[in-house]
């Protein structure tokens, strides 16, 4: 519930973002991270490695799963949450036939390389 406020909150009250450390956040990400993830049950579960990082993360669907990727790799190279959503068209994304084996409940595991969109967001 506290998320849902907080995106609330930031959908009316956006907060002023200043250009030159969204360009200096968006050049700290890695150029694209590598994932290995399984099923286990109804999640899908993904062990995450980017440039000697390495973190796990879980969803049910797909989308959620790209989703909750991203936040978490947002989260370990220590962006700040008010930057999430101008580098959101900007997120790490599967190619299409990645996309579709995460979309495919009987692809029980895969691995993907997930590449970061090279055109910066505009504040």
């Amino acid at each position: 519930m506290l998320i849902n406020k907080r995106k609330i909150i930031r959908f009316f009250c956006k907060p002023k973002l200043d250009k030159e450390a969204l360009e200096a956040y968006f050049h700290k990400l890695p150029s694209e991270i590598d994932i290995n993830w399984f099923r286990d049950g109804k999640y899908i579960i993904g062990k995450i490695e980017a440039d000697g990082y390495k973190f796990m993360t879980q969803a049910v669907s797909a989308k959620e799963f790209v989703e909750m990727v991203n936040d978490a790799l947002f989260t370990v190279y220590k962006i700040p949450e008010d930057y999430f959503d101008a580098l959101e068209k900007r997120r790490f994304y599967p190619t299409k036939e990645q996309f579709e084996k995460l979309n495919d409940a009987s692809v029980k595991k895969s691995q993907a390389n997930f590449i970061k969109e090279v055109e910066l967001a505009r504040v």
